[in-house]
């Protein structure tokens, strides 16, 4: 939805550009009678992608094949619900990844961290930061200051048990002084301390959902782990339109771009340290939320960053032929 629906939905609309997408593998004859100057596939390392690839580059060469990475994939934590299966799966995930690349013009990656995995692999790669399209999340409103106690709170699928560790003895030590939410994974043994347990939601609805949680401080833990590092800020954006401030793990994908959040060492003292003390000053606490969603609105909206996918999902020959076009404006516009 981030990396593929979301960016060719908007550009597709602001006409930019004349987007489909799908899950299945076009034929060469299907691709050939549709005729898209580009074809992108998503993190496309099974056996099928790379057939697909090989068939597209070696019977339709002059359609530019582009290939979208948005995680680690051959380095999961070990505690992730997803690792036993893709270890399984794709045991030689970074040789697969170098393979397809190998039949791929361009590599579009969502961090640093992973155009830096891929460097020698592919040799044109473009970094397009996650971001929050102004359609679905702009208009949301979610209330402050709905309990008695402050509500304090996390969202996040299946696949985040490592993460989740580092503040189950928060949860359980602060569990008379705030009201926690958990949307999504909640570890079984800190249910008996937390005041609400939501479960998850299909993606449409998500942004909704998280919005009605109302809370007034959110928290974003992350292990050390290189698949962590790797990751976008997009929790912070989501927590951050909403206006929620956060208390998160001080590494790499909560460091980036100056985001006005509390970053933290994971151990107990520190998160402990940082919960407390800005929960004990509402107005801190309230001015931080309104600083996050500001900083999101700023830098983080899809809509306003459509050229940069538009520059990325070009072909080299319109890149070409729009830089000579506007080179051509600009002497006119001299003389």
């Amino acid at each position: 939805d981030y990396r593929m629906k979301q960016p060719f939905t908007a550009m597709s609309q602001a006409g930019n550009a004349i987007c489909e997408y799908g899950r299945s593998h076009l034929t060469v004859t299907e691709l050939a009678r549709q005729m898209p100057d580009t074809v992108v596939f998503q993190n496309g390392i099974s056996d099928a992608d790379i057939e697909m690839m090989e068939m597209y580059r070696e019977f339709l060469p002059h359609i530019q094949i582009i290939f979208l990475l948005d995680d680690l994939l051959h380095d999961l934590p070990e505690k992730s619900s997803q690792y036993k299966k893709l270890k399984a799966a794709f045991r030689d995930a970074k040789s697969r990844l170098r393979k397809a690349l190998s039949y791929c013009d361009r590599l579009i990656v969502s961090t640093k961290p992973l155009a830096e995995m891929c460097k020698g692999m592919i040799d044109d790669i473009d970094i397009i930061p996650n971001r929050l399209r102004k359609a679905t999340w702009n208009e949301l409103q979610s209330l402050r200051q709905q309990s008695a106690k402050p509500r304090v709170g996390w969202a996040g699928a299946q696949q985040h048990q490592g993460d989740l560790e580092i503040i189950i003895d928060v949860v359980k030590e602060t569990a008379e002084e705030v009201d926690w939410v958990f949307f999504g994974m909640c570890p079984e043994e800190i249910k008996p301390y937390i005041k609400e347990d939501h479960a998850f939601v299909d993606i449409e609805a998500y942004p909704q959902k998280l919005a009605s949680l109302n809370l007034d401080l959110a928290v974003a833990p992350l292990e050390e782990h290189d698949f962590n590092i790797a990751k976008s800020n997009l929790r912070l954006l989501e927590y951050g339109i909403l206006g929620w401030p956060v208390v998160c793990s001080d590494i790499f994908p909560y460091q980036t771009n100056d985001a006005p959040v509390i970053r933290v060492a994971n151990n107990k003292a520190d998160w402990l340290s940082a919960i407390r003390q800005i929960l004990a000053d509402p107005s801190a606490l309230q001015q931080a939320g309104d600083d996050l969603k500001a900083w999101v609105k700023q830098h983080y909206l899809l809509e306003d960053h459509l050229d940069e996918w538009f520059s990325s999902l070009a072909t080299t020959e319109f890149r070409a032929d729009q830089s000579k076009a506007e080179k051509t404006l600009k002497q006119s516009f001299r003389s």
